[in-house]
Order: structure tokens, then C-alpha cells, then sequence
């Protein structure tokens, strides 16, 4: 058994799509109109316990049931949170949501932790962060008026933002300007749901039950699912920005709100007509039947977790912006400096509005036809 440690390697990967108008891919993989029927819970690690298995070069057998004939070896590099603990079996959640099991002995792991409290005496230099840069593979999100797509600029977006979280940095609160220093150090791990050293350089499909288990196994401190919009309502003078929070873990409204304040301060400087919802803001959804998160991925997450859509990529003027590294550095720059309000004061945004109830046609990603993907 190989024990990974995540200072070392925290590099890996990061997380996923599930904003209001673009949750799901347009495309016929879209099968559903409300919150996914997958289940909301699932079993996770207690701190100490193994959390997370990364597949090591060279892949790894995976099985239907402990002692049974292998019968897929997935690709090395892929993450899967760990369901359950057999002694010499673990029973993991693959990117495609299907639960398998994995040899222990044949595997890298990551320790489940427990998170800690965020406030003036937060250890930034121990903090955990899962990032979810939204969509991937055939889940394509949004696309611009010139063809680009939604995940590939999440993806981006949320490179540049684990590169800001694993290296310390310097903030100029009066202007915004980040810069490498030892202000606030670097964190301890920054895990990816995907990212450019996965495979397929990050463009895979990840299932929405994934994305949250492995904040919940790791025991993230926060959880943070980078996004773009589409459609806007309207258009106006400042950055259309809208920052989804969960109603079920407590801190998410705190978390939405900073990042929402820091992107919009972030953004104007690139002054152009934005798009926008008729309401903009750090905002929840919730199902008006449940009143729980109508969001998949905000319902089953532990952390304190938000759903980021910064931009509306539908907008041809943010499509081009989206694609310059400048922009791309400066949204990741503006989240950053909000996760470490977050984490490190007590503070809260400007305005947090209230739940508010929906029961619109966003689509669900079907995992139907995923695949997860193999070794060569």
C-alpha cells in the first residue's frame, strides 16, 4: 500500500458544473428537469481512515464485489472517494457514480481529516480546498456565440486559482493586486475533481455525487464549483456575477457572499456591458416542494460549498474576455482573496439575499453513457 500525501501532490485535480442556466450539457444527455434522483448521502471515512484512492501509474483493477474477477482498469491519476473500509478492500465512488471496489494494497490514499473552523485563528498553512471546475467530457456547460465552451474556461479559471491556493501569496486589500509572498501561506491541499494532470488533460464527465463525495471524505474545509453563465436577463454597468450557496451547510451564505463582493470588484475593471440576472447576487435555490438545495451538487456537500457563475459566456464581449489568460487570472484572483476572507476572518459580504424557491427546467447530466476513463 502507498500512502499519499497531499502536501506533495495536491496539485492533482479540481471540481464541477452545476449553475442555473447552464447545469446541464445541451445536448440529449440532458434527462431530467429538477434535482437528480441519485442519493443525497453517502458513506464516508472517519477522520484518520482512508479517503481518497488516486489510481497509480500504470491503472488499477477495479471489481463489482471483493474477491470477484476484475473487469475495468481505469486510468491512472483518476481520484475516487472512499465508500467504504474492508480491511483489505475499499469500496469507492468512480467519476461516473458507480460504486466498486479497489485492492487496498494496490493503491495510493489520502487521510480523511476533519475540517476546521474558519475565523481569525484559522491555520491556513492545514486547510483543505476541493475546487470543481464545472462540466467536462461530453458535458460541454454553456457555449459562446464564437463555439467555446463553458468547461473549457472553467477549467482554466480553476488552474490558476489551485496555482494562487498551493504557493504562498501577498494581497493588496486596497487594490485587489495578488502577488507572491508569505502573507498568507500556502494550503495544505488543493484537490481537483478535475484538472491538467487528470486524464484527457482534465476534459472528463464527472457525475454530480462524485464531485461532493470528495469534499465529504477528505473533509474539505470548503468547496468551491467554478462556473459560467449563459442567457442573461439583462444588461447592465457591473459584472452580472451570481454566487450559489447551500442551505443545508452552514458558512455557505458567509463563503457566497465574499466571493460574490471579490469578483465583482475584480471584474469591473474590464468595463463592458454585462450580462445579468434580473437579481444578481450570493443567492440560494431551493426545491419548492423539499426546501432543500435544489442544486445536486449543493445538496449533498458538507463544507461550506458555493457554485460560482462569474461571467456570461453567452455575452459575446465576456466569450472573447473568457478566453484571455488576464481575465482568467484576475476571476481566480478574485476568488481567492474571497476563500481567504472566508477562511481566515469573520467578516461577511454586502448582501446575502434569501432562499428563494424554484422549480425551473435546468437539466441533470444522465451518467447513463459515462465512462470513466481507461488505461491505455
Amino acid at each position: 500500500m502507498k500512502v499519499f500525501v497531499p502536501l506533495l501532490a495536491g496539485a492533482l485535480f479540481a471540481v464541477a458544473c452545476s449553475g442555473p442556466a447552464d447545469q446541464g450539457p445541451t445536448s440529449s444527455t440532458v434527462t431530467s428537469s429538477g434535482p437528480d434522483s441519485t442519493p443525497t448521502t453517502q458513506p464516508h471515512p472517519a477522520p484518520g481512515g482512508p479517503a481518497l484512492v488516486i489510481v497509480p501509474p500504470g491503472g488499477v483493477d477495479l471489481y463489482t464485489e471483493p474477491e470477484s474477477e476484475p473487469f475495468y482498469r481505469p486510468a491512472e491519476g483518476l481520484i475516487f472517494p472512499v465508500l467504504t473500509d474492508d480491511g483489505d478492500w475499499l469500496q469507492v465512488l468512480t467519476t461516473c457514480n458507480t460504486e466498486r471496489w479497489v485492492r487496498r494494497a494496490d493503491v495510493e490514499l489520502a487521510q480523511a481529516r476533519s475540517p476546521m473552523s474558519p475565523g481569525p485563528e484559522f491555520d491556513l498553512a492545514s486547510a483543505v480546498v476541493v475546487l470543481d471546475p464545472g462540466h467536462g467530457g461530453r458535458d460541454r456547460g454553456a457555449k459562446g456565440p464564437s463555439g467555446s465552451n463553458e468547461s473549457d474556461a472553467n477549467l482554466a479559471i480553476s488552474t490558476w486559482l489551485r496555482d494562487r491556493l498551493l504557493t504562498g501569496q501577498n494581497i493588496d486589500w486596497e487594490t485587489g493586486h495578488v502577488r507572491p509572498g508569505d502573507q498568507y501561506p500556502a494550503l495544505a491541499a488543493v484537490w481537483m475533481t478535475r484538472g491538467p494532470d487528470s486524464p484527457e488533460a482534465g476534459d472528463i464527465e464527472l457525475g454530480l455525487a462524485y464531485r461532493a463525495a470528495m469534499s465529504n471524505s477528505i473533509g474539505a474545509d470548503a468547496l468551491v464549483s467554478i462556473h459560467n453563465n449563459s442567457a442573461p436577463s439583462i444588461t447592465q454597468d457591473t459584472p452580472g456575477t451570481d454566487v450559489f450557496y447551500s442551505v443545508g451547510s452552514p458558512g455557505s451564505d458567509r463563503l457566497a457572499s465574499l466571493i460574490h463582493e471579490e469578483l465583482v470588484r475584480g471584474l469591473a475593471q474590464f468595463g463592458t456591458s454585462w450580462g445579468a440576472a434580473l437579481e444578481t447576487g450570493a443567492k440560494a435555490r431551493v426545491d419548492d416542494e423539499t426546501g432543500e438545495d435544489f442544486y445536486g451538487l449543493l445538496r449533498r456537500a458538507e463544507a461550506p460549498s458555493v457554485i460560482v457563475e462569474g461571467m456570461y459566456i453567452s455575452n459575446p464581449v465576456e466569450e472573447e474576455l473568457l478566453q484571455s489568460e488576464i481575465l482568467q487570472r484576475a476571476y481566480a484572483d478574485a476568488v481567492y482573496r474571497g476563500l481567504i476572507r472566508f477562511l481566515t476572518t469573520d467578516e461577511s459580504g454586502s448582501e446575502i439575499r434569501n432562499p428563494e424557491p424554484f422549480s425551473g427546467s435546468v437539466g441533470t447530466p444522465s451518467t447513463t453513457s459515462c465512462v470513466v476513463p481507461a488505461q491505455g
